[in-house]
């Protein structure tokens, strides 16, 4: 990963969990390597921050040790209860570190990936335009919005973005990934098998983890990639119609109402907090509410390297 407000991939991009500064590692911090000990790693953080509250790259990386905790409590033992309380401590993370530093992106990076998992694709998309507003020189800003348009079925958007995000310097396995799911959206597959082949070849990194859940091994084949992106919740419900092209079940995301009242008080709560942030700091332009379809437009002009 990137340093203070480097960009993650959606799906992919970022197999493993790193609290890095100025493209190091800081005195003290620690690294949760994928495989690595997330107990161990969330103690040494709840430590770090107990002794320096207004540290937001603790805060951060706090934030998404308990995601990763969260999602690995439902996706792999179905522990609901475990999920929801991980979740709101990650959220609350997150809301700290948008509250020390409205101008972070990370924390808005990071719960628009929940709201991936969660189903909540416009809000979703409305969360990484705002890591992007904030980081906008940032390539991979713009792969985050293409993916998204992927899913929504705006693959024109979605292959502008992207060019875009390659104009920019996102990583080469950004843009592939992207071209890859945008190939596969237009049942285009034999481009798709071919961007995978390019992927598994030059950029493994990019084929490891979905949604930040890793893969239980790396797919040889285009197939086998297809086949967890249709039995993930976070990928397949928005790939229904090419995963039933290739005959593949599409697992859906299934909660308890319970759980489901959780995550509504936990988003209105979110909500109130972010905009009381950037109530006072309206010249970011950040909007942090709402539901409906929302397809943010690239900007006219030049490329600062065109």
């Amino acid at each position: 990963m990137e340093g203070r407000k480097g960009f993650r991939r959606i799906v992919v991009w970022g197999a493993w969990l790193a609290l890095a500064c100025a493209g190091s590692e800081p005195p003290g911090k620690v690294v949760l390597m994928e495989g690595g000990d997330p107990r161990g790693t969330r103690q040494r953080l709840e430590s770090a921050r107990a002794e320096d509250p207004d540290d937001i790259e603790a805060r951060i990386a706090l934030g998404t040790v308990y995601y990763r905790i969260a999602r690995d409590a439902l996706d792999q033992n179905r522990d609901e209860a475990r999920y929801a309380t991980y979740l709101e401590r990650s959220v609350e993370e997150f809301l700290s570190a948008s509250e020390l530093d409205p101008t972070h992106d990370s924390p808005h990076f990071y719960l628009a990936l929940m709201d991936v998992y969660r189903g909540k694709p416009w809000k979703a998309l409305r969360g990484f335009d705002n890591a992007r507003k904030l980081q906008p020189e940032a390539g991979v800003a713009y792969t985050n919005i293409a993916e998204m348009f992927v899913y929504v079925d705006r693959v024109e958007k979605a292959r502008a973005w992207n060019q875009r995000g390659w104009r920019k310097g996102a990583p080469a396995g950004a843009v592939r990934f992207n071209d890859m799911l945008i190939a596969w959206r237009e049942g285009d597959l034999d481009e798709a098998r071919r961007q995978f082949e390019v992927l598994r070849s030059a950029h493994p990194e990019a084929l490891r983890t979905i949604n930040v859940a890793s893969l239980a091994a790396p797919p040889q084949r285009f197939v086998e990639f297809a086949g967890y992106c249709c039995g993930s919740p976070a990928c397949g419900p928005y790939m229904e119609v090419p995963c039933r092209a290739l005959e593949l079940r599409v697992e859906p995301r299934a909660v308890s109402e319970e759980t489901v009242l959780r995550e509504l008080r936990l988003e209105i709560e979110r909500e109130r907090r972010l905009r009381d942030v950037y109530r006072q700091r309206r010249e970011l332009e950040i909007r942090v509410e709402g539901d409906d379809p929302f397809e943010p437009e690239l900007e006219e002009g030049r490329d600062p390297e065109e």
